[in-house]
């Protein structure tokens, strides 16, 4: 199990660029980052201006000998539109991420399932155009030799992906053997499940994880400004050999939280494998 963290957390990139991003991420000791595929995260996405930033992710990576994983876009973006216009935009960004995964020499891509965008829309309409969207781009992903995670969302009525049902319905219907799960274990705790149940029912599955806190409300905090119980978390997990991601938001002054984050991530890792 390797600690990464995800760049979007330092989000001031009037000060700090994408690469810069990176060598920071391993100064505060991570192993490991995620790079969100849009701007303002990805300085010049979908522009010329995004070859230059991937170079010097791609520099800074090698530098580093750091593991790397990417997450598709999802502001604005929705896998589940009915509206076929957006759809093709939506695949065409998929794709694209998939391509720069391939060239960073990331094997994960992470995926939002999507939302019924009104609630007058029934939810079948829109989980059958994500699945086939989802098996279009497993597809592409598979001849770059990606894993496509679908993350688990947080639960919001329009929300897909967000129940235990719901995402085994998923991987049934798109049967892909590079379809996995991204274990968001904030979001799990948002539902009545919680994040211990979905670690044993997709302990198969899962490929990835996103870890941050809350109290059962949509938020990303550091580790221990909630109530999760980490440890039985990645205990449930255990043998796991993908990255733990730390995701906590913290607005202002977050060196020292992700810090804490990554000590209690390694004390937990050192009492599994100890």
């Amino acid at each position: 199990m390797k600690i990464g963290l995800s760049t979007a957390i330092l989000w001031d990139y009037e000060k700090l660029d994408l690469s810069d991003a990176v060598f920071h991420a391993a100064d505060l000791g991570f192993e490991a980052v995620e790079i969100h595929c849009e701007d303002p995260f990805f300085q010049g996405w979908g522009t010329d201006e995004a070859e230059i930033t991937e170079s010097e992710v791609k520099d800074a990576l090698a530098t580093l000998d750091m593991e790397v994983s990417l997450h598709a876009p999802f502001h604005d973006l929705n896998i589940a539109t009915l509206n076929t216009g957006i759809n093709g935009e939506v695949l065409r960004q998929l794709e694209e991420c998939i391509d720069t995964a391939r060239r960073l020499g990331s094997e994960i891509v992470v995926v939002h399932p999507g939302f019924v965008s009104s609630r007058k829309f029934k939810r079948e309409k829109p989980f059958q155009r994500m699945v086939e969207n989802l098996e279009k781009i497993a597809e592409t992903a598979e001849d770059a030799a990606v894993k496509i995670c679908l993350e688990n969302l947080a639960s919001k009525r329009k929300a897909m992906g967000v129940k235990i049902r719901e995402l085994k319905d998923i991987l049934k219907e798109v049967d892909a053997e590079n379809l996995k799960i991204t274990l968001d274990v904030a979001h799990a705790n948002t539902t009545e499940a919680g994040p211990v149940k979905f670690a044993e029912e997709f302990k198969e599955d899962i490929a990835h994880v996103h870890v941050s806190d809350n109290t059962g409300e949509d938020n990303h905090l550091s580790i221990g400004q909630g109530n999760i119980d980490f440890e039985n978390v990645l205990k449930e997990l255990h043998p796991f050999d993908g990255v733990v991601m730390v995701e906590g938001w913290i607005p202002t002054d977050e060196d020292p939280f992700l810090v804490h984050d990554r000590e209690e991530l390694e004390r937990v890792r050192g009492k599994l494998t100890g």
